[in-house]
């Protein structure tokens, strides 16, 4: 059983994200220990503009492997939007994988609900920034791709992935603590 830090980079031109076509710009992941959610390897940016969309598509379809799905457990936030454009993208690249097999059979650790949960059950509001030290949302990804500014990019990814850890390795430490389980009669 492996778990990964994974989150992916579009280039939104719209106001809202669109999953159906917005192209994926970078895919990042970066194995962690089960135990503490500590780095194991370094993070890994898999970047179009070095290659193409569907070169790192097909690039991450070979290391995810839907099929095999404790070889990869994603770790995320609002991992449902990140898996619909991968499956979206792939689907556009001939690369089919049903959807139930990412949404429902492959496992996921997604700690959305867990921000809305501290956020005092609000929705709005509830989000990396305010609960991780996230410094700024991915909204800027689209202009630095058009300005071609791709060590912005690189650096937000990087600070993204740290302060996502930072939270996971938290949540990893402090929550066993809230099981009834661990409690003593």
């Amino acid at each position: 059983m492996s778990e990964y830090y994974f989150d992916i980079e579009t280039n939104s031109t719209g106001v809202r994200p669109d999953i159906e076509n917005d192209e994926i710009l970078t895919i990042q992941y970066q194995k962690v220990t089960t135990e503490t959610g500590e780095p194991k390897e370094p993070l890994q940016i898999l970047k179009s503009w070095e290659s193409s969309e569907k070169e790192i598509l097909e690039r991450f379809h070979s290391i995810f492997i839907p099929e095999k799905s404790f070889n990869f457990i994603p770790i995320g936030m609002n991992l449902n939007f990140d898996l619909f454009v991968l499956h979206n993208r792939w689907k556009k690249y001939g690369i089919n994988v049903p959807l139930m097999t990412l949404l429902y059979d492959h496992p996921k650790i997604d700690i959305k609900p867990i921000i809305v949960i501290l956020n005092k059950g609000e929705f709005k509001g509830a989000s990396l920034e305010k609960f991780c030290g996230k410094e700024q949302s991915g909204k800027m990804v689209s202009h630095w791709y058009a300005m071609k500014d791709y060590a912005s990019i690189e650096n937000y990814i990087i600070k993204e992935s740290e302060a996502f850890l930072r939270f996971y390795q938290k949540l990893k430490n402090e929550m066993p603590k809230m099981s009834l389980m661990n409690k003593k009669p």
